[in-house]
């Protein structure tokens, strides 16, 4: 025999009563737990028809009932020496409020009501019971499945013993019962084996096949009515480990719904704000957009009228023979006025560094602007100054007579065509005086950048104070026709020059409105992301919520793999179930929630 089946050894009383004893017990309600996996009356004969488990395997695993008492001290020695050999299990010991004698003596009770023969509600109450207690102790589900491995070790051993015994007595003939079979009135009845041995003459060899074919069948048939127990009991222990999955699930979801919630709530307002703010840019570079395009053609009208007056000027020099007199102090006063305007132009391009995309293309706008202006200005002192000079042509040339008629005729054309060339730049001012103040308005919601502005200013002030300086340079000329030549001709390059910032500016108004447009795009493009980011807010909040839906139950399953309650209308459709959470199907099965009022 081997050590387990130790009948010598004093019978312990273990039974149910050693189940529930634990502090644990009172953080749990056991009713309410078997009906929130519904493990009725019906449920468990369901259950036991379900894997065959009938009177006869009660009968059997009642017959090692002595057995499994006489080894139960043994099984909680071996179930806690098993134990304590890994550390995750050790600390799962370690968080009972038992002891570790008052732990084995429940394994030991375990044991033994596995072959009392009472199978009914009661037990599978304790089993629940037991089972919901590991999951509180945090042991993971296949550590306590794991452990069955213990009792399987006693058991199959107990059995083998039996069938050693069994076939011992009846092979030496020293057997008076073979197996006890119930009678009508449920008692066994000691019949002799139909295949008797004589002690005699010993067994034939069909004697012996048939006596062993029919001694493992018998013990077989035990091992699968313990088998069977077990299974039950199984099943109840998964189903209080998915009954905890289950509730976990539902409180995830339960956060994930009120922090998406939150999310959605937090960012609707920032979202919007953002929504209005790419309206309003979209807004004002459309306008921009337009005033660039109108500025263009305005620069096309004045490139043409620049032409014309270049031409006549050279005109006018081609009779000058001197053009040195005053041209150096008006050159060096230039060249004075052209680097003041450059370190304008530097102090403009730090601005523009130190804001974002969009604060780069409205500076980089208003100082396209501002030299428009520069430029016009320029065109308007040029004009005065020509006509300036063609009214002093025209006096001398009244002074030298007929000598001097041919000349008066020049001198009343650029006189002419210097007031047509004052009047564009005029109308020009105006258009930029229009488009400055568009600007400002946008330039106006730039914070941060007010000393910056205000020095690009001043040094663009004093750049246009030396081109002033120019200007009365310029008028000192007008002493004689000598320094008429001179002046005459020195506009004439200026006149070039001009024609060229005209056709520059042109360019520049052209790029600007290109970025203008970039940056609409963009800002359309941006405004997308936005109503993307709403619509994956959205998505996220309703997926959510259909996650919620697909909770785990403990009960009957959907097509979609879903569990539902048992007691579920019929009249709901399939769609309906599936985006329903656990709690509505529950309230729904309870008759606290009418079916119509979610379909």
């Amino acid at each position: 025999m081997l050590r387990y089946f130790c009948f010598c050894m004093a019978q312990s009383s273990y039974g149910k009563a050693d189940f529930g004893q634990g502090g644990l017990n009172t953080q749990l309600n056991v009713d309410s737990l078997l009906r929130e996996i519904d493990l009725n009356r019906a449920e468990i004969d369901w259950r036991k028809d379900f894997i065959g488990f009938e009177q006869d395997d009660i009968r059997r695993l009642q017959q090692y009932e002595d057995a499994f008492r006489a080894n139960a001290d043994q099984v909680a020695e071996d179930f806690y020496e098993n134990l304590i050999d890994y550390d995750q299990t050790v600390e799962v010991i370690g968080r009972s409020e038992k002891t570790v004698e008052q732990l084995k003596r429940t394994q030991s009770a375990y044991l033994v009501t596995l072959a009392t023969g009472d199978y009914g509600q009661d037990y599978f109450r304790d089993r629940a019971r037991i089972g919901k207690i590991h999951d509180l102790l945090d042991m993971p589900m296949n550590h306590y499945l794991g452990q069955y491995g213990v009792y399987f070790d006693l058991i199959l051993p107990i059995v083998g013993d039996r069938l050693t015994g069994a076939l011992t007595d009846r092979l030496t003939g020293t057997e008076t019962d073979s197996r006890a079979v119930p009678n009508q009135a449920g008692h066994a009845d000691e019949t002799p084996a139909a295949n008797s041995v004589n002690p005699a003459t010993g067994p034939s060899a069909d004697t012996i096949e048939t006596i062993i074919e029919e001694e493992v069948t018998d013990k077989i048939q035990d091992l699968l009515a313990i088998l069977r127990i077990i299974n039950l009991d199984m099943q109840v222990v998964t189903d209080t480990y998915i009954h905890s999955y289950s509730q976990q699930l539902e409180e995830q979801i339960e956060r994930n719904e009120q922090l998406m919630t939150e999310v959605q709530k937090d960012i609707q307002n920032p979202v919007e704000d953002l929504k209005t703010t790419a309206e309003d840019v979209a807004g004002s570079a459309s306008e921009i957009t337009d005033t660039a395009e109108t500025q263009a053609e305005q620069m096309n009208e004045i490139a043409s009228e620049v032409s014309n007056l270049s031409a006549t000027v050279e005109e006018v020099a081609s009779t000058a023979d001197q053009v040195e007199a005053r041209s150096d102090r008006a050159e060096e006063l230039a060249q004075d006025g052209q680097a003041a305007a450059d370190d304008a132009a530097t102090v403009m391009t730090d601005i523009g560094n130190a804001a974002e995309m969009v604060r780069d293309d409205m500076r980089q706008l208003q100082d396209g602007i501002q030299e428009i202006d520069e430029f016009a200005d320029a065109i308007n002192d040029i004009a005065e100054q020509t006509n300036i000079l063609a009214l002093n042509a025209q006096i001398e040339a009244a002074r030298a007579g007929e000598a001097g008629e041919g000349f008066a005729v020049v001198a009343q054309e650029v006189k002419s065509l210097a007031e047509e060339s004052q009047d564009s730049a005029n109308e020009v001012e105006q258009r930029i005086a229009t488009v400055k103040n568009d600007t400002e308005e946008t330039v106006e919601s730039l914070t941060g950048m007010t000393d910056q502005v205000e020095q690009g200013i001043d040094r663009v002030q004093d750049a246009m104070a030396n081109l002033t300086d120019i200007a009365e340079a310029v008028s000192e000329t007008a002493n004689g026709i000598s320094e008429v030549s001179d002046a005459t001709d020195d506009q004439a390059a200026s006149s070039e020059e001009i024609a060229a910032m005209v056709d520059e500016i042109v360019d520049q108004a052209g790029r600007v409105a290109n970025e203008v447009d970039e940056l609409a795009a963009a800002n359309q493009e941006q405004a997308a992301m936005v109503n993307e980011v709403e619509d994956t807010v959205a998505k996220l909040t309703e997926s959510q919520t259909a996650t919620d839906g697909q909770a785990l139950h403990t009960s009957e399953a959907s097509p979609d793999g879903v569990s539902l309650p048992k007691d579920l209308p019929d009249e709901i459709p399939d769609i309906v179930v599936e985006q329903l959470s656990s709690a509505q199907l529950r309230k729904i099965t309870r008759g606290e929630l009418d079916p119509t009022d979610v379909i």
